[in-house]
């Protein structure tokens, strides 16, 4: 035989849950007896964070559409946009980026936390002081002459309370064309 109970929960909150059963039994002919038994829940919180990356020049074009450039190095606009499209509140724990080339991982947790205050907390719509998606933004010098793809590659890692931690990539790459070649300069006329 069995017994059931139902009990309404928010398994958005991370909580324990543990139920305890005592059951005694007195059998008419014979000696009174107990069991007992423990099961415990932990429910992790859904996590859900996402960063998109772009990139502009200094006059707004999208870095995939730069024609060869007269000037080399340039100042290029990279914005990260953060979501969290899930149920929790959650706090931004890494977040960094690499540009290749040269490569090397940089943080850019100090834009978010400039952004939104420290800790860096990313609430569902509607239970933040700022709208989500957050973008944050930061202008690095690009040499654009390297006839290489560059690519942009963020991580963000998050932590909703009493929960795992979630993770997200971004990538963003381009290639600008080689300009022409400067012709010779023409030889004077001899005499």
């Amino acid at each position: 035989f069995a017994v059931e109970e139902t009990v309404d929960t928010d398994l958005c909150a991370g909580n324990t849950y543990t139920t305890n059963t005592l059951v005694e039994a007195n059998p008419p002919n014979g000696d009174a007896c107990q069991a007992t038994d423990e099961y415990i829940v932990t429910q992790n919180p859904p996590c859900d964070v996402t960063v998109e990356v772009t990139c502009e020049d200094s006059e707004g074009t999208d870095c995939e559409d730069i024609e060869a450039p007269e000037d080399c190095v340039q100042d290029l606009t990279y914005t990260y946009c953060i979501d969290n499209p899930g149920p929790t509140c959650m706090e931004v724990t890494d977040f960094v980026r690499t540009i290749t080339p040269p490569g090397g991982e940089v943080s850019i947790l100090g834009l978010l936390t400039a952004e939104i205050g420290n800790p860096p907390l990313i609430c569902p719509p509607g239970e933040n002081a700022f709208d989500l998606p957050i973008c944050v933004s930061e202008e690095v010098s690009t040499n654009l002459c390297t006839n290489e793809k560059i690519s942009v590659t963020t991580k963000i890692t998050a932590a909703p309370p009493n929960g795992d931690m979630c993770m997200d990539t971004g990538m963003y790459m381009f290639t600008v064309p080689t300009p022409a070649p400067t012709p010779p300069p023409t030889p004077g006329p001899t005499p």
